[in-house]
């Protein structure tokens, strides 16, 4: 084993092992800088979480409830100034976000906003 080893090695050459080795150090530095980079802790302000979700879904609900015949803007607008909506928590909340709520509200409520 030994000496297939050292043959492999030997028909292989040095130039050859210094490239595999400097390709296996930058894929080694590669992988630490994405890992290094990747957010490990959640930000204060994700509005992704299932808390945030379960809240803006509950707002929405109660939105609706209210003002059942709204179109998405002003369901929207009435969302924006409900007393439980935090502006700073939701600041990327928008129409588009409403329209992904809803949708997402639909797999639960089939015949919710229909």
């Amino acid at each position: 084993m030994h000496s297939y080893l050292s043959q492999f090695i030997k028909g292989v050459g040095v130039i050859k092992w210094m490239m595999m080795g400097a390709f296996i150090a930058g894929l080694g530095l590669a992988v630490w800088k994405l890992y290094y980079f990747f957010p490990s802790k959640r930000l204060a302000d994700d509005d992704t979480t299932p808390e945030s979700v379960e809240l803006l879904e509950r707002i929405m609900i109660e939105c609706n409830s209210v003002h059942p015949h709204l179109d998405e803007e002003s369901l929207f607008q009435l969302m924006c100034e409900h007393h439980e909506f935090d502006s700073k928590h939701f600041w990327r909340f928008n129409e588009n976000r409403l329209r992904h709520l809803i949708t997402h509200y639909r797999l639960k409520e089939p015949n919710f906003r229909r």
